[in-house]
């Protein structure tokens, strides 16, 4: 870079500029690895961008774009884009800015993982109060590879339009016995490693990675949420501060972990109800009233198989739920790993207002989970369902609709009836 020009840093990378005049502006975007731009629109200028070095990924009103060295795109007038760094390498672009005004004042900004919306808070807290809201297990289907979980946070936000993106945390040696961790797994097909405690490390991701994952739902304007299996994991996603923590059917009972959210996390606390007594469920309960914390939990009917028939999900349990902790916790859910998605419709009509299903972009893909998954289209169907089927479940507001006058009027032949 020449020294003649004034590098300005950015929290993605840094930018300078080549060539200033009153209605066109040349300058070069450096995006450094793993970074984005925000989603934005401008309402004075239109762009024109021109890929220098590396790889980039575009984002042009909700269509993606990937630009190979020396390759261009044109950003409209008024078009949400944002341009993304999606590798190691860092990537160079020569941005064309041509219009009425070029400044950094024309940036109307719709996603930032860099906090720079005017509430994010805000913003989250709107996105948790929707109902229903739809979380996406993505769980460990990402088959332990980073670029694939990007991709998955991607396609159930920008495709599936889901509401939260949740993952799995293990601290592995704490959950597993030596005889556990180093036996084989139960069915070699599925496995990723030589020995089963060999396969969940291969699964897993370290904290900074989640971190990573954290900052790709927010950019991609999805909640980030998991689920923690033990103490060590309970410790390090409260530091990520998410919107929710999950607590799994299999550690609903563990007071350490529980006990440890109540007391110094701070956002909701979702708990799956599979394979429990009806005393174990009442004790989560009691323990969060006792923290003072009922407020923020949700309880979800689920049953524990891999996957589930859907003459065994037992759905009215969810009703059950309703009568008699409704007025005691913040919601109740379903979280389902049966096939299709007319039960989770079944689930809304009987109170449920929060749905977790798991999720993968191939159920062909080894792993266990797979199996019991939505693919992205039926994610995608299961959103738009539950949203729309959720406008009717309403009562009507008077004998006689406005719409219903016209063809009364019209059509309706009758009699007073005595």
């Amino acid at each position: 870079m020449s020294q003649d020009f004034v590098s300005v840093s950015k929290p993605w990378g840094m930018y300078y500029n080549l060539l200033e005049d009153d209605d066109v502006l040349v300058k070069v975007i450096v995006v450094a690895p793993r970074q984005a731009l925000s989603l934005q629109s401008h309402e004075f200028r239109a762009e024109h961008w021109f890929v220098r070095k590396g790889v980039a990924h575009v984002e042009v009103d909700g269509k993606l774009f990937e630009l190979n060295p020396f390759s261009a795109i044109d950003i409209p007038l008024g078009a949400q884009h944002r341009l993304i760094n999606p590798t190691d390498q860092t990537v160079e672009v020569i941005e064309v800015q041509f219009g009425s005004k070029l400044d950094e004042n024309d940036i109307v900004r719709y996603k930032d993982r860099y906090g720079r919306l005017l509430d994010r808070k805000k913003y989250f807290e709107e996105k948790m109060m929707s109902k229903p809201l739809v979380i996406c297990e993505i769980g460990c289907n990402h088959r332990g590879d980073l670029d694939t979980a990007f991709d998955m946070i991607r396609v159930a936000a920008q495709f599936c339009n889901v509401d939260v993106v949740k993952f799995q945390k293990r601290t592995n040696i704490e959950l597993l016995t030596s005889e556990e961790y180093n036996s084989p797994h139960p069915n070699p097909g599925n496995s990723y490693g030589d020995t089963y405690g060999a396969h969940r490390e291969f699964l897993e991701f370290d904290l900074e990675q989640h971190r990573a994952l954290k900052n790709a739902c927010e950019e991609w304007g999805v909640v980030y949420s998991t689920s923690v299996w033990d103490l060590t994991s309970a410790k390090e996603i409260t530091s990520l501060a998410p919107e929710l923590i999950k607590i799994p059917s299999a550690i609903n009972t563990d007071l350490q972990v529980m006990n440890y959210l109540y007391d110094e996390y701070k956002g909701e606390i979702h708990v799956s109800l599979g394979m429990t007594s009806k005393k174990e469920r009442d004790a989560v309960v009691d323990l969060a009233e006792k923290k003072g914390r009922a407020g923020d939990l949700v309880l979800y009917h689920c049953i524990s198989g891999y996957p589930v028939e859907v003459g065994e999900l037992f759905l009215l349990e969810i009703e059950s739920l309703k009568v008699e902790f409704a007025d005691r916790v913040k919601g109740i859910g379903f979280s389902g790993h049966h096939k299709g998605i007319a039960a989770d419709i079944a689930a809304l009509t009987l109170g449920a207002d929060y749905f977790e299903r798991h999720f993968t972009l191939d159920r062909s893909w080894k792993g266990t989970d797979h199996s019991a998954s939505l693919e992205p289209d039926g994610m995608r169907r299961l959103t738009r369902d539950l949203k729309s089927v959720t406008k009717a479940l309403e009562i009507k507001p008077s004998e006689i609709l406005p719409l219903e006058q016209v063809q009364r009027d019209k059509l309706k032949k009758f009699r007073e009836i005595n």
